[in-house]
């Protein structure tokens, strides 16, 4: 697929790999409709264990975009809503005559013991994390069927291992990479390509302000960036974190693969098959 002139939405785009990712498809001149929670971070029953994107985020990061010559609108978004994902969709048809590539990147995650995990933080996880996916890709194939088109999915490394005290975001990942599989079987029929991305260990602000500070503590005096390094070179084959551009290459690369559909591409230094 040429990307110039095409449209992308992108879902937890304010900061981190979605928008890395939106600037890659602003890069290639495509259309990007930056989608996140936006001041919906601050309503009734959106707040969660570490800071969300927020309203700010969101506008800098489509007025940054647009300052280098990209086209990029900020739009607000809750991917669990469907209402919301309606609306999102229904905005980017009417601002740029059609839709050809949905990008769902917006995620949550939370620690803990499964016997003590609580349900409110399992189902929001997987209201996000699965449901999310789900409605968005509802609300925005009709518009992908009249051309055909992509949906790439952000998955992760750890929906295709599960790690200790990690079970509700393993569980809720390894469903988008079965739904993956399942939409790319069923849209094929209307040209319609489905993939999915497994990031492994990207320095984003969730790895930052959650996973950092709650996961290693076995490397006591160092900051947290020094401790993601540390972490990262003792269980990574290639020795070094990936890059949100990283990933943004490989949904460039998805976008224009024209013969890849139903595949869960693993963007994680070879942590998926870790060190023997």
């Amino acid at each position: 697929m040429e990307l110039q002139g095409k449209t992308v939405i992108v879902t937890g785009a304010a900061r981190g790999i979605g928008r890395a990712i939106a600037e890659a498809f602003a890069s290639e001149g495509a259309n990007v409709l930056a989608a996140d929670l936006g001041s919906l971070v601050s309503a009734p029953g959106t707040d969660w264990h570490y800071s969300l994107s927020a309203e700010t985020e969101l506008s800098r990061t489509a007025g940054e975009i647009r300052e280098w010559g990209g086209i990029c609108t900020a739009i607000e978004v809750d991917v669990s809503d469907r209402a919301s994902c309606q609306n999102l969709v229904a905005k980017t048809v009417e601002a740029y005559g059609g839709l050809d590539i949905l990008v769902n990147n917006a995620g949550l995650i939370k620690l803990g013991s499964i016997a003590e995990f609580a349900e409110s933080d399992w189902e929001r996880i997987f209201a996000v994390n699965a449901k999310g996916v789900f409605l968005m890709a509802q609300a925005a194939i009709p518009h992908l069927e009249e051309k055909g088109g992509v949906i790439i999915n952000i998955a992760s490394n750890a929906g295709k291992k599960g790690s200790p005290f990690n079970s509700a975001y393993c569980a809720s990942k390894s469903a988008v990479i079965g739904l993956t599989q399942s939409l790319a079987a069923e849209l094929a029929q209307s040209s319609i390509r489905v993939n999915a991305i497994c990031p492994g260990n990207v320095f984003t602000p969730m790895q930052f302000d959650y996973l950092v500070k709650h996961r290693l503590q076995q490397y006591p005096g160092q900051s947290y960036a020094e401790a993601f390094d540390a972490f990262v070179e003792d269980t990574v084959p290639l020795g070094r974190k990936q890059a949100p551009k990283e990933i943004a290459d490989a949904a460039l690369y998805l976008a224009r693969a024209n013969s890849v559909t139903g595949v869960s591409l693993s963007v994680d230094g070879g942590s998926g098959i870790g060190l023997s």
